[in-house]
């Protein structure tokens, strides 16, 4: 019985989840004529030119931050850990590899999120509604209760539990940690999504550009080893037993392993990006696909990459006889920062983890009220915060295994819904390409 329960978890957290995403992505970047590459320094340009949003609204930045700050949190320091540690350096190029179809999945789950808005309201509970009618309309409220589940444990235990974790382990004051967590956690919901939003615009680039600097610094000091470490990259995404030694000699593990901690990390095909992007005020569905490349590319190309370069290029030795997590980053950065860089680390880990926290709520209010309308709402966010507590001082294990288990059941559910509406999509994302070569000639960016 158990052997039949493990594989039905591999399935619907590993197998079914990577095929949907491999058949969607190569279906949308073939139908749009490979938009994501064709549009990839236009995406960055457009959204690092993006205006701050106006007092009292949301605006598109709003959205990106919300967007990444629920993306980029303690699964691009501890997952790209554990990814190394139990697929070898080869993780990383397979990580890379699913990284450009989720650009385009992400994309089009945000056009179509946009172009299906009714009201102020719009994303995956929306255009869900398009596919699933009738007899199968109670798919929407496995969705919708798997979103909550899945805000407690992708956005909210396992990121308490990664930033602690790094610090102590002492109970009492992990516990005072998690209470830190949990009263900051309170104060930002409580005030709704523009209070969550204005948070996350706030934190999110200081904590990124923050991480970068960090990473640059031991990969710099460490430049010369960098041709092999590439080598080791490219050699192990094929050949993980020559790569590691022969600890690890599957070339399946070590795809699956990369892509489940890159979906993990940038959350492409799960639909939730789309409720923050379907909030702005300034939304359109032609442009605002765009956001999709930019948020997968900041998440895993940059700062995943960063890490995992930070970690070989390092010379730690990694065991791969059993999970890395944060400890493993730690050991890396003290290559340059000595002893500082344990209580560094813990700093970023927690600004992750607060971000995602944050960011993963909203996302979780929305499901709790499609569920139970405001009352319900009410109660999630009372709720949630509590949950900072136990992520601190609980083993966690089961937790992630469940954030995998869940995520696998959304994307399947979501990017089928994207696959049935896949023309509405590609015609949008094509009109959006034709708008993009007149993009320089327009007052689009000061508009913006």
């Amino acid at each position: 019985m158990e052997k039949v329960f493990l594989w039905f978890e591999s399935f619907l957290s590993g197998v079914l989840p990577l095929t949907f995403l491999v058949v969607c992505g190569v279906l949308f970047t073939v139908k749009t004529r490979w938009w994501q590459f064709k549009n990839l320094f236009t995406a960055l340009k457009f959204s690092l030119f993006l205006k701050r949003n106006n007092k009292g609204e949301i605006s598109s930045f709003s959205a990106v931050c919300n967007s990444l700050a629920a993306t980029v949190g303690t699964g691009n320091i501890a997952g790209v850990a554990a990814a190394i540690s139990l697929g070898g350096a080869g993780s990383v190029f397979w990580m890379w590899v699913f990284a450009l179809l989720s650009m385009v999945i992400k994309g089009a789950e945000i056009t179509l999120a946009v172009a299906t808005k009714e009201g102020e309201n719009g994303g995956p509970l929306v255009y869900l509604k398009k596919v699933f009618k009738g007899k199968f309309s109670s798919v929407l409220t496995v969705f919708a209760f798997v979103g909550v589940a899945a805000s407690f444990c992708v956005g909210n235990i396992t990121q308490v539990n990664a930033s602690v974790q790094s610090l102590t382990q002492n109970f009492y004051l992990k516990f005072v940690m998690g209470l830190v967590f949990c009263v900051v956690t309170a104060v930002v919901i409580s005030g709704g999504a523009k209070k969550i939003t204005s948070f996350t615009s706030a934190v999110l680039p200081f904590m990124a550009i923050l991480y970068i600097v960090f990473c640059l610094g031991v990969i710099i000091k460490n430049y010369a080893n960098l041709d092999a470490v590439f080598t080791q990259i490219l050699k192990g995404a094929f050949s993980p037993k020559s790569a590691t030694g022969g600890a690890l000699g599957s070339v399946l593990n070590c795809v699956i392993t990369g892509a489940k901690k890159g979906i993990f990390s940038n959350e492409a095909g799960i639909g939730t990006t789309g409720i923050s992007h379907s909030w702005a005020v300034d939304a359109n569905p032609k442009t605002q696909g765009l956001f999709g490349i930019f948020e997968v590319f900041v998440d895993t190309i940059v700062i995943c990459t960063l890490t995992a370069l930070t970690i070989l290029s390092s010379g730690v030795i990694i065991d791969y006889s059993k999970v890395a997590s944060s400890g493993l980053v730690v050991q890396s950065l003290a290559t340059l920062y000595g002893k500082h860089s344990a209580a560094a680390l813990c700093v970023m880990l927690c600004l992750f983890a607060i971000s995602s926290i944050i960011g993963w709520a909203a996302y979780g209010i929305v499901f709790a009220k499609y569920l139970w309308g405001k009352k319900g709402a009410k109660i999630y966010v009372a709720a949630y915060p509590l949950f900072c507590v136990a992520g601190a001082v609980i083993n966690v294990s089961m937790a992630f295994r469940l954030a995998e288990f869940f995520s696998g059941i959304m994307l399947c559910i979501n990017l089928f819904a994207v696959l049935v509406l896949s023309n509405i999509v590609v015609k949008i994302l094509k009109g959006e390409e034709n708008e993009a070569k007149n993009r320089k000639n327009t007052k689009f960016f000061k508009t913006r």
